[in-house]
């Protein structure tokens, strides 16, 4: 999803972001303000999609950790729709960790989010094991293949020093006992995903994403799963995105603009 860009004043430098690099967007219909690279890391109707597939129950705070989380932009949309959600987004590189930052303050996030720049195979990272509710990723997607020219869309969407064997491997760790693990990720890397969760986390839900009625196969997936139950698999239906045209239909497009769960979640 490209967000609705809207004319903003200009800000100063920011770690090697200069204002004719960035750009000023919403999510959720307005009521998530997302500062983002012009030539980057952008926010996709992926980051969106997956915070609609995070819930909570009761009123007590649900700590959510969001692994490589960019600007912010999953976690911001997870903090605007649960008021009980506090939530932790660790990125890699320090020009998006800049501007999840910013993000944070320009939202009223402060005490609700909180930003992190780090490595996830870095053991020093200060981030305790088992201690979150739930954790949200959307892994790079790719293994290899022609690296993209811009650097910064390069680690974000290739397999670096990490790979999917890693990430899922950091969710888990991070996530409590009986506590929720949930990924978007390429639909043709659903049985990766399946084999890595095996034998370490159930109660699986499998919910595709497809692009058009017409598509042979969706495009992406969103895995749920929690560590340590054994329950068996669910395939849910999924949601379709487009309308033969491009458009999306008017059903997603509700669910882009508002804070709606997911369907099925």
């Amino acid at each position: 999803m490209t967000p609705e860009i809207v004319p903003d004043k200009p800000d100063p430098l920011e770690n090697g972001f200069p204002e004719d690099r960035i750009s000023h967007d919403f999510l959720l219909g307005g009521s998530v303000i997302l500062k983002q690279p012009i030539d980057g890391y952008r926010a996709a109707v992926d980051a969106v999609l997956l915070a609609a597939s995070v819930s909570v129950s009761g009123t007590r705070t649900a700590r959510i950790l969001d692994v490589g989380a960019a600007v912010g932009s999953a976690g911001l949309c997870v903090a605007r729709r649960l008021a009980q959600a506090h939530v932790t987004g660790v990125e890699l590189q320090p020009d998006l960790y800049a501007l999840f930052c910013r993000n944070i303050v320009e939202n009223g996030f402060d005490g609700r989010v909180t930003a992190m720049q780090g490595d996830i195979n870095d053991r020093t990272l200060p981030l305790i094991a088992e201690s979150f509710d739930q954790v949200i990723s959307n892994p790079p997607y790719y293994a290899g293949g022609t690296r993209p020219a811009n650097e910064s869309r390069a680690k974000a969407h290739q397999e670096g020093t990490a790979d999917l064997k890693d990430w899922i491997g950091f969710c888990l760790k991070m996530v409590r006992q009986k506590g929720r693990i949930t990924l978007v990720h390429r639909a043709d890397h659903l049985d990766r995903i399946i084999a890595l969760l095996y034998g370490r986390a159930g109660d699986m839900t499998i919910y595709p994403i497809w692009s058009k009625h017409s598509s042979d196969a969706p495009m992406r997936v969103i895995v749920s799963a929690r560590k340590g139950v054994s329950s068996p698999l669910t395939m849910r239906r999924g949601i379709v995105l487009h309308a033969e045209n491009g458009d999306y239909l008017p059903e997603t497009e509700t669910l882009l603009r508002s804070t709606l769960p997911l369907p099925g979640f």
